[in-house]
């Protein structure tokens, strides 16, 4: 039984600082700003009063990340709900088999429900902000709750963005193998563009 998953996530962006960045006293400094009737938490940069990255916590829909804004301005990283996979919504966790049932390709359905969202850490070099959500059975009750903290922080002239995710089991769980899911990031695509992705 499936009592505790603990994976620690690490996402680096960053495409170039531009000089006006750098000469500000504010740099690296960072504000998280929680809007309860959208159900948004807003990550900003102090210096350029610029949004960085939007976390998505809807009452009734998966916890998802979008946009997710280039640290200089040029460009947005992700893509929600394309016509051709709109399930995939920006950077978000998604099981595909949960008891036989798939919380990746359902982010509303009747799948999710929020318990929490909340800040942690509001202002400095470090923000840290929290999701708590239930997985939620055929019938509505609550199969696993899932705890995403996530943390974004100015260091050496990068910006990390980082999770750790927690699972907590409120029944018998099987996580059936599956060849996707998980942690997911949804980028912007057309076909013919000419781009290359390499991670870690």
């Amino acid at each position: 039984m499936l009592k505790s998953v603990l994976l620690f996530i690490t996402f680096f962006f960053l495409l170039w600082l531009s000089p006006k960045y750098l000469t500000t006293k504010a740099e690296g400094e960072l504000s998280a700003q929680q809007d309860e009737k959208s159900g948004t938490i807003s990550i900003i940069r102090e210096d350029t009063k610029e949004t960085i990255l939007v976390q998505n916590a809807g009452e009734n829909f998966r916890p998802y990340i979008h946009p997710i804004a280039a640290p200089d301005g040029k460009g947005v990283l992700t893509e929600f709900s394309p016509e051709h996979h709109k399930h995939q919504t920006g950077l978000y966790w998604g099981l595909t088999s949960v008891n036989g049932r798939n919380y990746f390709q359902n982010p509303g359905n009747n799948h999710w429900k929020r318990v929490a969202a909340r800040i942690i850490e509001k202002s400095g070099s470090t923000v840290k902000w929290q999701t708590v959500y239930d997985l939620l059975d055929d019938k509505g009750a609550s199969v696993m709750t899932e705890t995403q903290n996530w943390s974004m922080q100015h260091e050496g002239g990068r910006f990390v963005l980082s999770l750790e995710w927690k699972g907590e089991a409120k029944t018998d769980v099987t996580v059936g193998k599956y060849p996707y899911g998980g942690l997911f990031l949804r980028m912007p695509w057309k076909e013919g563009m000419d781009a290359e992705v390499i991670n870690a």
